[in-house]
């Protein structure tokens, strides 16, 4: 087997991603039928490509689209918070959007409850 011959792990990872990034960008209420047209043809081409190097593209430009988006955290970072975690691989882009919609809905919630915590502890 030839450097440029993708293994069959790497290229089930490579597409994970890219249908990963392809997913987040078509939950973004602003993403166009000709944009998201055009991420899909980037993750077909990880079907179709034998190349490693041309693989690995196609999924850089699927996530760089969905990042121009969203912001998505780099791969490197989604997979330094899944490591940190243990969470599983699926959906982190998503995952971590409603964990900071969460953050924002409830940053009184947490110190109102330690605020209640103290004053029924002293009764």
């Amino acid at each position: 087997m030839t450097q440029a011959t993708m293994h069959v792990k790497e290229r089930s990872e490579a597409i994970q991603r890219a249908q990963r990034a392809l997913k987040a960008l078509g939950e973004h209420p602003r993403s166009s039928k000709k944009e998201l047209g055009h991420a899909r043809e980037h993750v077909n081409a990880c079907y179709s490509h034998a190349s490693g190097e041309h693989v690995w593209s196609a999924v850089a430009q699927v996530e760089a689209m969905a990042e121009r988006r969203y912001g998505v955290p780099s791969t490197e970072e989604q997979r330094q918070q899944t490591e940190a975690a243990g969470e599983d691989l699926e959906e982190p882009a998503t995952a971590a959007r409603g964990r900071a919609a969460e953050d924002r809905a409830i940053p009184s919630t947490s110190s109102t409850t330690d605020v209640e915590l103290t004053p029924t502890s002293s009764r």
